[in-house]
């Protein structure tokens, strides 16, 4: 359930959900007097038009990173570790029906750097983390999707662990780590760069010692013509994805706060 509710969380935040929520109270008129609805709404239009603005959007994900940047560089990846585990993400599941096999995404590349650590002989195992919301049992979830993208890239089978029932990467953590065993704590984790500085405080938290591999490098911040700066419907998802990342460090602090709490 509380998967569920900070998905809720992160639409109702996101720039798309409080433009539709303060219009809809407004014209409600749940905000008092006329000069006040009318203030609401004027606020609701801005920041909808502010976070559709490409460099807004390349200012506060590309923050997220450079965090990861630095982050990976000052855990450099050794030679071997006890695992290599990738983050769903990269792909959306096979549909009965209308699609045969999965579908790689932008995300596509944490696959993709996963399969490449291994070629490589980083790890003799590599878990394949990813389940699914959706409540169709026609739609896989992603981790036997990732599982077809592997074998395909000459992974072996034997050295696949599926975890195809987490929804949140709290959970991606912790089913790991059930699946992992108390032997294997020493992780090349993959996921896509705005993402990882969540995951590594996730998957510490579960008592990993974590080394960041970063995929799917966002934003470049390359020479834009006049047009590109216009906004945007990709400056607002990657707005959301920024939103999404700050919303699941709160949740970790205060997951933090109250197990301190509960301790004393």
């Amino acid at each position: 359930m509380a998967a569920e509710l900070t998905k809720y969380a992160i639409w109702l935040l996101s720039p798309l959900g409080l433009w539709i929520s303060l219009t809809v109270l407004a014209g409600l008129g749940l905000f008092g007097r006329r000069h006040w609805r009318v203030l609401v709404l004027v606020l609701a239009q801005l920041q909808l038009l502010v976070f559709s603005l490409p460099w807004v959007a390349d200012t506060l994900l590309g923050q997220l990173e450079e965090e990861a940047r630095l982050l990976e560089a000052s855990r450099p990846l050794p030679k071997k570790v006890d695992a290599i585990v990738v983050l769903g993400g990269g792909l959306d599941g096979r549909y009965d029906g209308v699609r045969v096999l999965p579908d790689l995404n932008d995300a596509g590349d944490r696959l993709w750097q996963g399969a490449r650590l291994y070629r490589q002989g980083v790890a003799k195992r590599m878990v394949l983390s990813g389940g699914q919301f959706a409540a169709d049992p026609r739609k896989e979830a992603e981790a036997p999707g990732m599982k077809v993208f592997m074998l395909d890239m000459g992974v072996p089978e034997n050295a696949l662990i599926i975890e195809g029932n987490s929804r949140t990467t709290f959970e991606n953590a912790l089913r790991t780590r059930e699946l992992l065993g108390t032997g294997a704590r020493n992780i090349a984790l993959v996921t896509s760069a705005f993402h990882m500085g969540r995951s590594v405080m996730w998957f510490e938290k579960a008592g990993f010692t974590v080394y960041p591999v970063r995929a799917d490098i966002r934003v470049l911040h390359e020479s834009r013509t006049f047009w590109e700066w216009l906004p945007k419907p990709q400056a607002l998802d990657e707005n959301t994805l920024t939103i999404k990342e700050y919303l699941g460090r709160f949740q970790l602090k205060v997951s933090e706060a109250y197990e301190t709490e509960a301790s004393q």
